[in-house]
């Protein structure tokens, strides 16, 4: 309808809400153009409550090229390392995906609500798999030269003989983990199935996989019944899954438009909070140990994208806490930036502060190139503001339990660390935001 509506293929984006938005459900995400996400934090539950279905964004205007001779050969030389080197090879190849067998060969990988960090099975799922069986076409957003989108078909066949419909669905190392290895689903197709039913839903498909783990978890434990789950929930029962992924975008029923609110809330009536895999928000696919953990709990989006602090528990041996809480604090800066530059996160080994500041003084932003640092962190300082004043306080957040059952390569989850942790790095945060202002030349 959308697409009728507003014309323009090609110059067009349409974002767009399913069930699970209109139904204010706080998994809701936004679809946009297909096969790309605002999937956290439920933004499509505020595009519900405003009765708003969709967002088409018509762009029809363009740029002269800057005046002077940098832009031409930087484009040049950036265009070149996106495409010619190696730095961005693992997002057009086997893309994200690689990600499952390298962090299940570690014991890493989050699986069936947590409680492993590998799977001996979880070949059917990797994403080598993927590739081999499942990946029809790679795809790329607008202007971008990568191609990191890996399309996946699944196969319908129909009535007559040899009538098959195909349906192309989108998958990445994060939709994989939730609703494979969290569901101990492990077979390629099937996970496909249970991504385009979270599409259809308008659910972010990370928290409805890690909630369903939990539920699943709770229903073998008893806390829960049929009554609630409406059918039996059981690891590895992809079919039992589609429907209650349904369930869930609807809200079918009390527990599931509660379970739809956060996993916790579902837990503070039903009881399994110490086994609700909840950072802040429900948890990403990586359970690497003390640094993320503390990392999503408290980062600014519960993300595991606000600090790369699962690369950091893979490459640094020790338990030096300000060092862990340094690391955290300067990648969330310079992730700030790189965002507010409105630039894809993969990019961030192209796009480092040098570069930028390149790009900056191309187009015509001497005065920013030359204040990087400063602004990123203003803009840093900005955020932590807002979300302390608006109520958060990063002291008071609760790590489950679950969280210091795990065991990795590195051995078990050390409590002491991950608690020192979280203290030095909730300073660290109510620093920032309490900090005064120093004047500077954007400090208006």
């Amino acid at each position: 309808m959308l697409r009728r509506m507003v014309g323009g293929s090609g110059h067009r984006s349409i974002l767009r809400i399913g069930p699970a938005g209109e139904n204010r459900s706080a998994m809701a995400c936004i679809n946009v153009d297909t096969y790309r996400h605002f999937g956290r934090l439920g933004g499509g539950a505020v595009m519900g409550a405003k009765n708003l279905k969709g967002i088409a964004i018509l762009g029809d205007g363009s740029f002269d090229l800057p005046a002077g001779k940098e832009y031409g050969p930087l484009f040049q030389k950036i265009y070149g390392q996106l495409t010619e080197t190696t730095m961005m090879d693992k997002y057009h190849n086997l893309g994200t995906p690689i990600n499952v067998a390298v962090l299940n060969g570690i014991r890493a990988l989050p699986c069936r609500n947590l409680q492993r960090t590998s799977d001996e099975a979880i070949s059917g799922i990797t994403g080598e798999t993927f590739a081999q069986r499942a990946l029809l076409r790679n795809m790329a957003c607008a202007g971008c030269p990568v191609g990191c989108i890996h399309l996946g078909f699944l196969r319908e066949k129909f009535a007559e003989p040899n009538e098959y419909l195909y349906r192309q669905v989108t998958y990445d190392h994060e939709p994989i983990f939730a609703m494979g290895a969290m569901l101990g689903v492990l077979d390629a197709f099937q996970v496909l199935t249970l991504l385009e039913a979270a599409e259809k839903a308008g659910l972010d498909v990370m928290s409805a996989g890690v909630a369903l783990a939990w539920a699943t978890e709770a229903f073998e434990k008893g806390l829960l019944s049929e009554k609630e789950t409406l059918i039996p929930l059981k690891f590895g029962d992809a079919g039992a899954y589609a429907v209650a992924v349904k369930h869930l975008g609807l809200g079918a029923n009390d527990f599931y438009r509660l379970l739809g609110q956060g996993t916790l809330k579902a837990a503070e009536k039903y009881g399994g909070a110490d086994f609700a895999c909840v950072l802040g928000q429900e948890m990403g696919g990586y359970a690497t140990g003390e640094v993320f953990f503390v990392s999503q709990a408290l980062g600014l989006r519960h993300s595991h994208l606000d600090a790369g602090g699962y690369s950091y528990d893979q490459k640094q041996k020790g338990k030096d806490v300000a060092r862990a809480v340094e690391f955290l604090v300067q990648d969330e800066k310079a992730r700030v930036f790189l965002t507010s530059m409105v630039s894809c996160l993969f990019a961030r080994e192209v796009y480092k502060e040098d570069a930028l500041a390149e790009c900056l003084n191309a187009v015509g932003y001497r005065n920013l190139a030359q204040d990087v640092d400063a602004v990123a962190r203003r803009i840093q300082k900005m955020r932590w503001q807002i979300r302390l004043k608006t109520g958060f306080d990063p002291a008071s957040v609760k790590i489950p339990e679950r969280f210091k059952q795990v065991v990795t390569w590195k051995g078990a989850v050390d409590p002491d660390y991950l608690n020192s942790l979280q203290t030095a790095y909730a300073e660290r945060i109510r620093e920032m935001g309490n900090s005064p202002e120093r004047g500077d030349a954007y400090a208006s």
